[in-house]
């Protein structure tokens, strides 16, 4: 069995997501062959890992709290070309390698690809088109919103499968989505205790984390973080994740990217974090109250804090003011959302379904 996964380099969820997959894909297949193609932080996270060639992707500009869709389209008006080069590099660079099934999240050229070598392509993302159409009855829906889900509806139509990682308690049935569990790497009781951990560690006081992932919005967050952060000298944050050069107050702690970020979250009295279905599934898994900070007009974010915002704080303020009203109100009412988040119980169990579906896939 050969298996192509091409993975999304804006940040580091979807390939944490897809390392999961693929370690429950050799967990039960042993000798399948796996392939990564993939681009700037997908790229440098699977190339130590596994054959890994790199492609041209998407990129995201700015690094405030919301998408610049015109900007964003002038950025990548190219891309369809590369789209088309990026095919034919995966060849080149594979061309002894012609997977059985082509794993993709919404990067086209795993669809071109797919079509070009007469293969099945299995796309897993987490925007959910029954949600948004649901989301959209109550709310006021800009044209960027519209524009990014008419724009996933459109990749979905093209694949096999399709696989969406939901949060929802009861998974619908649907002819076109196939929903799954969302996906996590690693379980806390897999991980030492929290008293051992915190030693590893070398932390005296749980902290707060902020979770930026991969992508530079997360950077005027964290600029505000750090700013509010004295008025709170009695608690520690530590930031992860995107690439910061600011001041850092004496309570503030930055670490851009660590493989042991499972164990400070176990360890931690809550989480600030950006609405990526990775980091959400990851706090909830491990009973975290979680503040969330969902990017303005990021169709996935926004329906991913819409599925959670009975048991999540959640600000569209990510000003100065608005990050210190909104973690003072979440530091008050910090054993609420703790309950909340023990109450719900979600279970992370997406890898198992997604290579239980694949096998069908391939029998088919």
């Amino acid at each position: 069995m050969k298996i192509l996964f091409v993975v999304s380099g804006i940040g580091y969820g979807d390939a944490t997501r897809e390392h999961s997959n693929i370690l429950a894909l050799k967990k039960k297949y042993p000798k399948a062959q796996i392939m990564v193609a993939g681009y700037d932080n997908s790229y440098k996270y699977f190339k130590d890992k596994y054959p890994t060639i790199r492609i041209r992707g998407y990129k995201l500009p700015g690094k405030s709290m919301k998408i610049n869709v015109w900007s964003f389209a002038f950025r990548n008006m190219f891309l369809p070309f590369f789209w088309f080069v990026g095919t034919l590099k995966v060849r080149l660079h594979a061309f002894n390698f012609i997977p059985d099934v082509i794993v993709s999240d919404f990067e086209p050229v795993g669809l071109s690809l797919a079509k070009v070598l007469g293969k099945k392509c299995i796309v897993v993302f987490g925007f959910d088109p029954l949600l948004y159409k649901e989301y959209a009855k109550t709310h006021a829906v800009n044209y960027k919103m519209k524009f990014e889900a008419v724009y996933f509806e459109k990749l979905y139509d093209e694949a096999d499968l399709v696989l969406i990682p939901t949060f929802k308690a009861k998974k619908e049935k649907h002819l076109l989505y196939t929903y799954i569990d969302p996906v996590l790497h690693q379980q806390p009781e897999s991980l030492p205790s929290e008293t051992v951990l915190m030693k590893q560690l070398h932390l005296k006081k749980s902290p707060f984390l902020v979770m930026l992932a991969g992508s530079e919005f997360g950077t005027k967050l964290a600029k505000n973080v750090c700013t509010m952060a004295h008025k709170f000298p009695g608690e520690s944050f530590i930031i992860f994740g995107g690439d910061l050069d600011i001041f850092l107050p004496k309570n503030v702690k930055y670490i851009k990217f660590t493989p042991d970020f499972l164990k400070y979250l176990k360890v931690c009295k809550g989480i600030m974090t950006l609405a990526g279905q990775k980091t959400l599934t990851e706090a909830l898994v491990y009973r975290k109250p979680i503040l969330c900070f969902p990017i303005q007009d990021h169709v996935e974010q926004v329906l991913n804090a819409y599925a959670l915002e009975d048991i999540l704080y959640v600000s569209h303020d990510s000003s100065v003011k608005g990050v210190e009203k909104a973690f003072t109100e979440f530091l008050q009412d910090l054993s609420l959302y703790q309950r909340k988040v023990k109450a719900r119980a979600l279970i992370a169990q997406g890898s198992e379904e997604f290579v239980r579906l694949l096998g069908i896939t391939l029998e088919k």
